[in-house]
């Protein structure tokens, strides 16, 4: 549509069909950013990608476009301007990168302005100061919107955190399982060959605690509990998740049926030996039941989904609570849903 500009000013000339032929190439360009978010529509890659590239290609091209309509300078520089604040908006966290194309592309076209010397002195000292505010404008905006942008990011990463967590015990409550964290496990260690464990532990008559004691002292002993399974589990490789109530569930990455089993019979212990102020003096001690659950590094049949694991961890937790409690039992998981148990 602009094309018809270039034909009104110029007539049906061959610079004016090559100008149209120009705005359609970066129309062209346009389409394929189009075309390319339309293909990739969730990756925000693609997307600043795309339009960054219609950005380069459209302020390469404006200028040719201004050289052949000198009489028409102000409003091309108004659009130029529009144009600048663009570029030092939509390139994303790259603002060197918008400053040099934006100082580049206003002193070429200051350049293109000198060499025509079609313009007043004073005309000209608006245009360049225009040029100046655009910059200077674009450079405003860009600051604020990757301001808002680092803020936004920072909050949603925080929101994310305190709705993945159990606002008692400080671990990683269920959620995280619906988010696929440990299918993504049970994946890595199928696709490197290595081990994956997990351990499902549940304290031992804890409605009694609650009962004799009170609430408050039950959730203290929960808390203690889960700080231990925190603090005896590696940080940054072992998940801990408050799997339900007095449950939890820790995942072990990289880890055999062995180290598994020998980890939560030491937790068992430490619990076993620990207590909990139940005020005036007094103190609760609690015990606790473990069934862990493992496949081996290189298994020939790993189990195909994580629901397996944890199912098998939760029959050799049951089968703990049936021998009365206070131990530990782990298996070998398979895919045709075969144990090997070992107490």
């Amino acid at each position: 549509m602009f094309g018809l500009t270039d034909i009104a000013t110029l007539g049906s000339t061959v610079t004016a069909w090559a100008l149209v032929a120009l705005r359609v190439a970066v129309a062209l360009v346009a389409l394929g950013a189009c075309a390319a978010i339309s293909r990739y529509p969730d990756s925000v890659p693609v997307s600043i990608r795309a339009t960054c590239c219609v950005l380069v290609v459209g302020l390469g091209a404006f200028p040719v476009l201004c050289w052949y309509q000198p009489d028409a300078m102000a409003w091309n520089l108004m659009s130029f301007a529009l144009i600048l604040m663009a570029v030092y908006v939509i390139f994303p966290n790259r603002f060197i990168y918008a400053a040099a194309i934006g100082v580049g592309a206003s002193m070429g076209f200051g350049i293109m302005l000198l060499i025509q010397g079609s313009l007043r002195t004073d005309d000209l000292v608006a245009l360049v100061l225009m040029l100046i505010l655009g910059n200077a404008l674009g450079t405003i905006a860009a600051r604020r919107f990757h301001l808002a942008q680092r803020e936004q990011f920072r909050s949603t990463i925080l929101l994310q955190e305190v709705a993945d967590r159990d606002p008692l015990t400080g671990c990683h409550n269920r959620r995280v399982l619906q988010g696929g964290l440990l299918d993504a496990e049970l994946a890595r260690a199928h696709r490197y060959g290595s081990a994956l464990s997990v351990i499902l532990c549940d304290i031992d008559h804890f409605k009694r605690i609650n009962d004799t004691h009170g609430h408050a002292v039950g959730d203290q002993v929960l808390v203690e509990f889960a700080g231990l399974l925190r603090s005896m589990a590696r940080a940054a490789v072992d998940s801990v998740i408050r799997y339900g109530g007095e449950e939890f569930l820790i995942v072990l990455p990289q880890t055999e049926l062995a180290g598994a089993h020998a980890l939560a019979d030491r937790i068992r212990e430490a619990f076993a030996n620990a207590s909990t102020s139940a005020g005036g003096g007094s103190f609760v001690s609690a015990t606790a039941s473990f069934g862990v659950a493992s496949v081996p590094a290189q298994h020939p049949h790993p189990p195909a989904t994580f629901e397996a694991l944890i199912s098998a961890a939760d029959e050799q937790l049951y089968a703990v609570k049936r021998d009365g409690r206070n131990g530990v039992r782990g298996a070998i998981v398979t895919a045709t849903g075969q144990l090997r148990s070992c107490a």
